[in-house]
């Protein structure tokens, strides 16, 4: 089982340029291991019961300070047992250097606490009842939206408007529950004396309150669809990744049939990846991308720039829908991509204009073109189509878990409704039959918002948010 009170910490922002940096901790013992590591300034960290304050601090002179000097930092402190995770935490604010922040989550591990678990954040806000289920999870789609869209509605899911909606409908149904199970006949050998059968007017209570569910659950399904219909509209990602200087860019030129790239026969023109629409008779497909060139040897970077420009295409790379895999006409060797690239491939073989009879063309696979000619560019151009076609929609776990309860607790629902309306045709309904169905209901509510769902599930959906949220 999970610790909610174990000291914890963990880096909250990512590496690289930036102006402030993040460290989080969290735990029993905070204000102690705060102690160690700083000295408060002014009226000092917050007691519990009192609101969270922002305290100037500066690294203690016995611990970091000695190697980093007395510097000034910053911690947002919330003494518990408020705030956003139920207890003690704190946000230390830093200059945005990776080894001060490495320093900082070393010498508080030093002081007892251990790095924190990918997802343990959040994890200890659900446990405190500071998130339902529904804003949990958006915490990682946040972090994963590649496009406008899905942040969009990775934040509105994080707002908690849906979660709020369904807590309050499986209240409702837990409350008509009550009412049906009260009207069972428990006769038996302890309860001599049935309770009385349910009534017309509590039939008429529960056919109205099931109405008004199966209104909220269908409103909240619904407006699911939309959102992650819009999110989805983000168009596939299709990349262009060879070695310097093989004419890929030439290739993004032909492809979307106007000078979007600039072209020379150096190596290391493209030093950033320029992305365009690539339209169909219907409309913009996919985002079509010329990466800068990716040298076989990493190592092989003229400048810091151009490292830059390859750790930038590989962080592209690693977001495509599609790879477009290019290699000149004279060169035998298919660049490599990663094997975490999860992505489909096509191979090309470009400049076909300057193949001499002895270029290697065996390999039949290959879709030859050239900028030049024309060569192979419209047949390139609907295999990336075709390609596209075949992707699956794009759905988070989060959003197929949701769907998926939704639609059961929609299901059970109707045929509560469906049952509950016969009886004006063959007497009143089995109280029994339709207990079942109502239960059923708030159980597939309840996976949703987290009110009742499994251990192991749990550890899934958190093991997958970054470490430190």
């Amino acid at each position: 089982m999970w610790s909610t009170t174990e000291l914890i910490v963990a880096p909250a922002t990512l590496p690289g340029p930036g102006s402030r940096a993040i460290v989080r901790l969290a735990g029993d013992g905070l204000d102690g291991l705060l102690a160690r590591m700083v000295t408060a300034e002014g009226s000092g960290f917050a007691q519990p019961g009192e609101s969270p304050r922002v305290v100037p601090t500066r690294l203690a002179a016995s611990g970091l300070g000695a190697e980093w000097g007395e510097l000034a930092v910053k911690i947002l402190h919330w003494p518990g047992p408020g705030g956003p995770i139920g207890g003690p935490l704190a946000e230390v604010q830093l200059p945005a250097s990776a080894p001060l922040v490495e320093a900082v989550v070393a010498e508080a591990c030093r002081h007892g606490a251990r790095l924190a678990r990918g997802g343990e954040f959040t994890l200890r806000a659900f446990l405190a009842g500071r998130l339902d289920l529904v804003q949990a999870e958006a915490v990682l789609a946040v972090v994963d939206a590649r496009s406008p869209d899905e942040l969009a509605a990775a934040l509105d899911r994080m707002a908690g408007g849906a979660g709020r909606r369904l807590a309050a409908t499986r209240s409702l149904l837990l409350d008509l529950l009550a009412d049906i199970e009260a009207a069972i006949d428990f006769a038996d050998e302890t309860m001599p004396d049935a309770v009385p059968a349910a009534d017309a007017a509590t039939w008429r209570r529960v056919r109205d309150g099931l109405a008004d569910t199966a209104a909220v659950i269908d409103d909240v399904a619904n407006g699911l669809a939309r959102r992650d219909a819009s999110a989805a509209a983000g168009l596939p990602r299709v990349v262009l990744v060879g070695r310097p200087n093989i004419g890929k860019s030439s290739l993004f030129n032909a492809l979307l049939d106007r000078e979007a790239a600039l072209v020379a026969d150096e190596a290391g023109t493209t030093r950033d990846w320029l992305e365009a629409p690539l339209a169909s008779a219907t409309g913009p497909r996919c985002i079509l991308i010329d990466l800068a060139g990716m040298p076989a040897d990493p190592a092989a970077a003229r400048d810091a720039i151009d490292a830059r420009a390859i750790d930038a295409a590989r962080s592209e790379l690693a977001r495509a829908d599609v790879v477009v895999v290019c290699r000149d006409a004279s060169d035998p060797v298919w660049p490599g991509v990663p094997e975490a690239v999860q992505a489909v491939r096509l191979d090309i073989v470009t400049r076909c204009d300057r193949e001499t009879d002895a270029t290697d063309t065996a390999d039949s696979l290959a879709i030859r073109t050239s900028s030049v000619t024309g060569a192979g560019i419209d047949a390139l151009r609907s295999a990336i189509l075709a390609a596209v076609a075949t992707l699956p929609p794009r759905s988070s776990p989060a959003t197929l878990r949701m769907t998926v309860g939704l639609d059961a607790a929609r299901n059970a629902v109707a045929e509560a409704r469906r049952l509950v309306g016969l009886s004006g045709v063959a007497g009143l309904p089995d109280e029994a039959v339709v207990a079942g169905c109502v239960r059923r209901a708030v159980e597939s509510l309840g996976e949703v918002t987290g009110a009742e769902i499994g251990v192991d599930l749990l550890d899934r959906i958190f093991s997958r948010h970054c470490i430190g949220k």
